[in-house]
């Protein structure tokens, strides 16, 4: 397989079909419109790794140079405590969305040499740029493996969450016989609250969202404001709002709540949610707009996958979702093994200690590392 290796500054390079022919279904954050909407930061550069064979786009790789980040979830300190220590990296796979990749076809020889190069390519950008070398956070196990079998080190970061569902009916029939009961009293109770509840593209709702948004995220001790966050929608809007549907929530006509998802394959993704806290009726409003609102919007819309991300996976698990790891890897340029913090390793063991096959799927819990 003779492989032809080039890198490109944009996507605007590449062609979508070409470049989503690579993506799979839970690959969203790595497909062609959502890494359209990061390619504005200047405090980042972008470098599109691309394999073809006989003019065949067969492999494909983000590296990005931060020189600022503003999100605390990937901050170089979050992989210096998992595995990597000192120095700078660059960040390869994926950038925002706690989920990152490599994109490859073919069968497993023709991903292997695809890998590889892509690997070989990568590695010369951070030795360029005196880098230690790449480094992926928030990396499924599919992806870990084939790094892990190309000598990267890996250590446990997190789990996210997943939840599949057959309609509102198959929904509550997978639920415990209490979480059912509950389920059943929360919605109950928001549909009492009477608000003014609409489905919309994020474009018909964007400023007022960015405002709830804001208003969640210092609650919880961030410094968004709404004008940043209507910076970081704009280019969603521009790229992804055919794609996108906001659960708004009004009462006489003024925005109370909102949580925005987008659809790709046959999966919807929660992105973010926000309240107008001293607006809201005590209804449930979060467990409605992040589940149940969801869940019956997937059956009219044919979706069957909810993907929930991270933090906050007990409740989800509890919710009925599956929890997945995610893993930082790290590929240094001197090909030297990294060994991940014994917190690391704590926090691998502790899920099995509290959940079973039904909710940690073995297949991407047992792995050789």
């Amino acid at each position: 397989m003779g492989l032809d290796i080039s890198v490109m500054e944009g996507l605007d390079e590449v062609g979508q079909p070409d470049w989503d022919r690579l993506v799979d279904r839970d690959d969203f954050y790595l497909s062609y419109r959502w890494l359209r909407t990061l390619e504005g930061d200047p405090y980042v550069s972008v470098r599109y790794v691309l394999a073809r064979d006989d003019g065949a786009l067969v492999g494909a790789l983000p590296v990005y140079d931060v020189r600022v980040e503003g999100s605390s979830f990937y901050a170089p300190r979050r992989h210096r405590q998992a595995l990597t220590r000192g120095g700078r990296w660059l960040l390869a796979g994926g950038r925002r969305g706690h989920h990152s990749g490599i994109l490859l076809s073919g069968d497993e020889r023709e991903r292997r040499s695809a890998l590889r190069a892509l690997l070989e390519a990568g590695l010369r950008l951070a030795a360029e740029r005196d880098a230690r070398g790449l480094v992926w956070m928030f990396a499924p196990t599919r992806v870990t493996r084939w790094l892990h079998a190309e000598g990267g080190s890996v250590a446990f970061d997190t789990v996210e969450a997943c939840l599949t569902a057959d309609g509102w009916d198959g929904y509550l029939a997978g639920l415990g016989g209490r979480r059912r009961k509950s389920t059943i009293r929360e919605r109950r109770r928001f549909e009492q609250a009477g608000y003014e509840l609409a489905e919309q593209p994020l474009s018909e709702c964007l400023p007022e969202l960015a405002t709830l948004v804001a208003n969640l995220q210092q609650k919880y001790g961030h410094r968004t404001t709404p004008e940043s966050m209507r910076r970081v929608l704009t280019p969603q809007a521009e790229f992804l709002d055919d794609e996108s549907v906001a659960f708004t929530l009004r009462r006489e006509g003024q925005p109370v709540a909102g949580g925005l998802q987008y659809r790709f394959g046959d999966t919807l993704y929660a992105r973010m949610i926000g309240f107008d806290y001293a607006r809201l009726l005590n209804a449930y409003e979060y467990f409605n707009l992040s589940y149940y609102l969801p869940v019956q919007y997937m059956e009219r819309a044919g979706l069957h996958h909810l993907h929930l991300g991270i933090e906050s996976a007990e409740v989800k698990a509890e919710r009925g979702a599956r929890l997945h790891p995610l893993w930082t890897v790290a590929v240094p340029c001197d090909g030297s093994a990294l060994v991940p913090a014994e917190r690391c390793a704590a926090g691998r063991r502790a899920w099995p200690e509290r959940y079973d096959e039904r909710v940690l799927p073995s297949e991407d819990w047992d792995v050789p590392w």
